[in-house]
């Protein structure tokens, strides 16, 4: 059956007006203090986020499009603060962007996880957080190990080594995972969130491999080196990468099909520069 809005209309009126019916308690944002040590703050951002309450009801309560502008989707959390509804992990990413945006010491990047579980495929996401030399995580899930960590961890791998062991704990497989750059403090930012930057592959490398991932880019984040490392790639390199493979083959075939393969890429680089 069909509701027609004037119904609805009432029906929320005469609810709201029923004294019987106890007050739900809306979730107060959290204010910092000068003082407050940075952990204590994002304690009092991830404890905001938990009392909205994962959102069990199957329904997208907000509409969110990642690749929007930072301004656009600071509106967003706006939103959620003002109707205080249930959320869902992006929808606590964004929240957790917008309130730790006061605090310019802590950087904050995206990790997004695919993992596997009889066959099924899912994703989740939380945000990574960075201050003074300890790494931490902010976001919301129904397990409570694979959201809030705090600010503790000495390395981004320690930091995600401990997500790993919590989702193997749930009996979950962690296929891939997925590094954001630094979010902008700027929250009338026109500047779109890198979400996908580095890629993890957890089952095509060593225990070894996935440390030296870490440091190469918690080094990035620190702006001290650029990323090099064999499997850590941007969207940009893993869509080029087969083709660079091929090329460096061809020209260490032979001389003439290397100079034809240089023939080539230079009429290539000629026309992309058009």
């Amino acid at each position: 059956a069909v509701v027609s809005t004037q119904s609805t209309g009432k029906m929320t009126v005469t609810i709201r007006g029923c004294e019987q019916i106890p007050n739900v308690p809306i979730p107060t944002p959290p204010t910092f203090r000068a003082s407050q040590p940075v952990a204590e703050k994002l304690l009092l951002v991830q404890k905001y986020i938990s009392e909205l309450q994962y959102d069990y009801t199957g329904l997208q309560f907000f509409e969110i499009k990642k690749g929007r502008p930072l301004c656009r989707l600071m509106d967003v959390a706006k939103s959620i603060i003002k109707e205080s509804l249930p959320i869902k992990c992006l929808e606590a990413v964004i929240l957790a962007i917008y309130l730790t945006s006061e605090l310019p010491a802590v950087q904050r990047f995206p990790v997004a996880f695919k993992t596997t579980f009889e066959k099924n495929t899912f994703k989740h996401i939380v945000l990574g957080v960075f201050c003074n030399g300890k790494f931490g995580a902010l976001g919301l899930s129904r397990r409570d190990t694979l959201m809030y960590k705090p600010l503790k961890y000495d390395t981004l791998h320690e930091l995600l080594a401990e997500f790993v062991q919590c989702y193997n704990d749930c009996y979950h497989e962690v296929d891939r995972i997925k590094l954001g750059l630094p979010v902008n403090h700027d929250n009338q930012s026109m500047e779109a969130v890198t979400w996908k930057y580095t890629y993890i592959r957890l089952s095509k490398m060593s225990n070894k491999d996935f440390k030296q991932i870490c440091d190469s880019f918690s080094k990035h984040m620190r702006g001290k080196v650029q990323l090099i490392a064999p499997y850590l790639q941007t969207a940009h390199q893993m869509k080029y990468a087969k083709l660079e493979r091929v090329t460096i083959a061809d020209m260490s075939d032979s001389s003439s099909t290397g100079s034809t393969t240089r023939t080539k890429c230079q009429k290539l680089n000629k026309g992309s520069s058009r």
